[in-house]
């Protein structure tokens, strides 16, 4: 079963600092997670999935390509979040390899090994620009409410209980969920 996924491998290299080189399989592995913990969540399931038909049937409106590719001014869109999102699932794979003989580290005579203190470092600030990347999406939406009547951001993120300094959940067991019902019901309440 071939999945929708809404970026693409070379997109994630050319809106993030991941090298051209970098494998697309271990990219790909990571864009339906992606997808699903932090852009779903960020624009409500139903919305998600009437996004997903739009862009499955090849017939995006154009608030739904300036939701996705953002308006080449001042909004970045939805894939530079998602983008970064993927690198940021993808970047122990990168570092590391699972195998037979176990969890590796790549060498080469070239390059010299990072260390873990770096990888960590790296992973956090990739982390840092997701996470504002997607607060920006949710403030886009919420300011653009009457273009985006579908796109309820109200009731998914203020029911996280524990978040990091962006406001983007750090313990996924603290999320909790509502249902489409309830969903309406607050944003109309709000």
């Amino acid at each position: 079963m071939s999945v929708l996924l809404l970026i693409t491998t070379q997109e994630i290299k050319d809106l993030t600092p991941l090298s051209d080189n970098t494998d697309d399989k271990k990219l790909r592995n990571h864009i339906q997670s992606a997808q699903d913990l932090y852009i779903k969540p960020a624009i409500s399931e139903t919305c998600y999935d009437a996004l997903l038909d739009s862009v499955e049937n090849d017939d995006p409106t154009a608030l739904e390509t300036t939701l996705l590719d953002g308006d080449n001014r001042s909004f970045a869109g939805l894939k530079i979040a998602l983008a970064y999102w993927v690198a940021w699932l993808a970047y122990p794979d990168i570092w590391i390899s699972q195998g037979n003989t176990g969890v590796t580290k790549k060498t080469s005579e070239k390059y010299e090994a990072v260390e873990a203190e770096d990888f960590h470092f790296k992973r956090q600030e990739i982390e840092n620009v997701a996470s504002s990347y997607t607060n920006y999406l949710i403030s886009y939406i919420k300011k653009h409410t009457d273009d985006y009547t579908c796109y309820s951001c109200e009731g998914i993120t203020t029911l996280i209980d524990d978040t990091n300094a962006t406001g983007v959940a750090t313990d996924y067991d603290k999320v909790t969920s509502i249902s489409e019902a309830q969903e309406v019901l607050n944003r109309d309440n709000g």
